[in-house]
This record gives C-alpha cells, structure tokens and sequence, in this order.
C-alpha cells in the first residue's frame, strides 16, 4: 500500500473529487479526517467505508470559511488521526451567472471557501509537517485558470489564487521536503453541477475531446500519485486530468 500508515486531511470529502480521494487514499492505507458542510448521509457512509478498510477515520461538519473554524478542523484532526502527512485542499462551491450580477456575499463566500480556507488550513498543517521535515500538500485548482470561463468569474479568481498560492509555497517548502502540487482537473461529474442548464453542460462537454465529464474516480489516482513516493520529484507542478479539453 502506497500511504500506509499516513495520515491525510482532506476539505471537501465526502462525495466528489474529494470523496473519491477519501476512499482510494484509505484503500492505500492512510488515515483519513475529512470535513464537510451539511452533508450527513454521503459523510456517514464514507466514513464506514474507510473504517471498514481497516484506517481510522474523523467525519466533521464544518464549515471552513472562517479562519477559526480551519484551525479547529487541524486541531481535531490532529487529535483523532494524528499529525497530518498529506492535506488535499478540495472544498469547494460555484456560482453559475452573468458578471453584472454577482453580488459581494457570494464572492466572498467564493474566495473564503475555496482560497482563504486554503491558506489557513495549509498554514495549521504546514507547522506540523516542519515538525518533521515531511510533507504533501495538494491542492485543487481547475483548468479555468488557463482557459478562463464565463459565468464564474469569482470561482476563476480563487482558482487561480490557489493556482498561484501553490507555487509560492512550494519554493519555501521543499526546503524542508515538504513537496506542494496542484492538480487543475476538467469538468468532473460532481454536485457541483447540480442546477446548471442541461443545454450548458452539453454544449461543454461538446467542446470535450473526450465528449464526456470525468468521473471523480478518475481524478483521485493524480492525487494519489502527489500524496505518494511516486510524486517525489513534483515541485509547484500543475497536473490537469481533462479529457484533452486544455494542454499545458
């Protein structure tokens, strides 16, 4: 097993791209503690599935747009699983509409979800893997930071914060083996998509080279590839499973 005996944070990780992380890194032999926000049935479920694969397991519901809250999240992670050897940062929510309409809660909201939680969440586990000069830290962009995308201008803008945060980081980290990735995937088959037109999805999958979505299943081994000894020469790197939809 690739990750036996780690232990892995991951935001987001009950269902979507950050369950399908959840459920293949504990099949690999980590521990896993993962958060949620109202999320209960999908959270429940995963974590029997990881405890019945033999890892110890914490489910939280939380939500990680305060700060306060992304440092309880490590604290209790830290105490039911032990210090975290892999954070996945993939928590995250989209707004679907026109520029002219986004309203401030809603980016706020956006950026504190996806970028602020990153930051200090990263931070809180960033202290423990100095601790001993070990760690990886994934975390999930989107190829719209390449391709832009109309209709979510604020989803592009924490994105591609994170996109940038990554490389910054990840020239101070390695210093002390602490490697620091992205993966950027295309569009996955996710809740996220839940109220998006049918029209608006077809027409992006049209634009797909694959004609399809990808299954979250099939962005977890990327993951798994950067949490593992397999990753061991990846540094500020941008791995973008999507169907051939954006080449960089």
């Amino acid at each position: 097993m690739k990750l036996k005996n780690k232990n892995a944070i991951i935001t987001g990780g009950s269902r979507g791209i950050g369950g399908a992380i959840s459920k293949l890194f504990a099949k690999e032999g980590a521990n896993i503690s993962f958060c949620h926000l109202d999320d209960e049935k999908n959270a429940i479920n995963m974590k029997k599935n990881i405890e019945s694969l033999g890892s110890k397991c914490l489910s939280l519901n939380l939500d990680i747009s305060s700060k306060e809250n992304c440092d309880l999240f490590v604290s209790k992670s830290i105490n039911e699983i032990g210090s975290p050897d892999i954070l996945v940062n993939n928590a995250g929510i989209i707004y679907v509409r026109p520029f002219e309409k986004a309203t401030e809660e809603e980016f706020d909201k956006t950026i504190n979800v996806h970028l602020k939680s990153t930051f200090f969440i990263t931070q809180n586990c960033y202290k423990e893997m100095l601790k001993k000069k070990s760690g990886k830290i994934i975390n999930i962009s989107s190829q719209l930071v390449f391709s832009g995308g109309p209709n979510r201008t604020d989803y592009c803008a924490a994105k591609g914060g994170i996109f940038a945060f990554t490389r910054a980081l990840s020239l101070e980290a390695v210093n002390n083996n602490i490697h620091v990735n992205t993966i950027a995937p295309g569009v996955a088959q996710t809740n996220l998509l839940d109220g998006i037109d049918q029209k608006v999805l077809d027409d992006a999958k049209s634009i797909i080279p694959m004609k399809r979505f990808a299954d979250p299943e099939e962005i977890a081994p990327t993951a798994l590839l950067l949490a593992s000894d397999d990753g061991s020469f990846y540094c500020g790197a941008t791995l973008s499973p999507n169907g051939g939809e954006v080449m960089v």
